[in-house]
């Protein structure tokens, strides 16, 4: 009897050969497909949130701003309450300058003690330094000071009574009372600029505090959107993955049942072929 030729086995054999490379070609051209629409996806997720990012530049703007601010009210701080502690120096010498004249009648040592007195405080007048901020006003306390140098200069007692010394002694207490205001103007600019300096402080924690909180927030939610999108496009390509897997195996089905049975060599059923 003629051996039959497996036309159906062969030609399913044939479709086995060339299920698989023809899928991997197109499977890897689904993937790369797959990727850039992943790409795509992503940079979606990251250009959006218009009015978070809107958010998130403006507290760096703020910060910045902030950060800049800090050190100048902090520097104009510090120089005032240096000048507050000359302003304190200086009362003391005026008052020593107030009692050099004495009580009685002056002598020659006495205006000599004034004059060198007087000196002192003019050198020391120029030891005071204007700082200017312009969220403060501080009454110009500490230029109007300075500008008393030439009235101080043109200080000159003479050897005689208190009489004839009346008008110095009147412009040293015009002085000292000068001082004294000089030094409560000052002392309260040094408070202000002691609290602008802890406000500016306090608003920096404040801009960190929603920045990080903000930042966070977005990019937690960016980065689950992404993860996601991953999560999709994977399971996607499992399932194609999967579903070409299983019809691979129909051809090997239908070659096996569609090649003829032969029996093994010295098995009964050969007496029926």
């Amino acid at each position: 009897m003629a051996e039959l030729f497996p036309l159906g086995a062969s030609l399913a054999n044939l479709a086995t050969a060339a299920a698989a490379p023809n899928f991997e070609l197109q499977f890897s051209q689904l993937q790369n497909t797959i990727i850039r629409r992943v790409n795509t996806e992503i940079a979606r997720v990251n250009n959006t949130g218009a009015s978070k990012r809107f958010e998130i530049e403006k507290l760096q703007k703020d910060g910045l701003k902030l950060a800049d601010a800090l050190p100048l009210i902090q520097a104009y701080r510090e120089g005032n309450n240096n000048n507050l502690g000359q302003i304190e120096l200086l009362q003391e010498d005026a008052a020593a300058l107030a009692a050099s004249l004495g009580t009685d009648d002056v002598d020659q040592a006495e205006v000599d003690a004034f004059n060198a007195q007087r000196d002192l405080i003019v050198e020391k007048l120029d030891n005071l330094f204007i700082f200017i901020h312009p969220d403060v006003v501080d009454g110009k306390a500490i230029q109007f000071l300075k500008e008393q140098v030439d009235t101080l200069n043109a200080l000159a007692p003479v050897v005689g009574t208190q009489a004839d010394n009346q008008a110095v002694i009147d412009a040293v207490a015009t002085f000292q009372d000068q001082l004294d205001t000089a030094f409560t103007v000052t002392q309260n600019t040094v408070d202000v600029a002691l609290r602008l300096d802890l406000s500016i402080q306090r608003k920096q924690a404040e801009v960190l505090t929603d920045f990080e909180e903000l930042t966070t927030v977005e990019q937690a939610r960016k980065a689950q959107e992404i993860e996601n999108i991953k999560i999709d496009f994977a399971n996607l390509l499992t399932a194609i993955s999967l579903t070409f897997e299983t019809n691979k195996h129909l051809p090997q089905e239908l070659n096996k049942f569609l090649t003829p049975f032969v029996p093994a060599p010295g098995s009964i059923l050969n007496i029926f072929t």
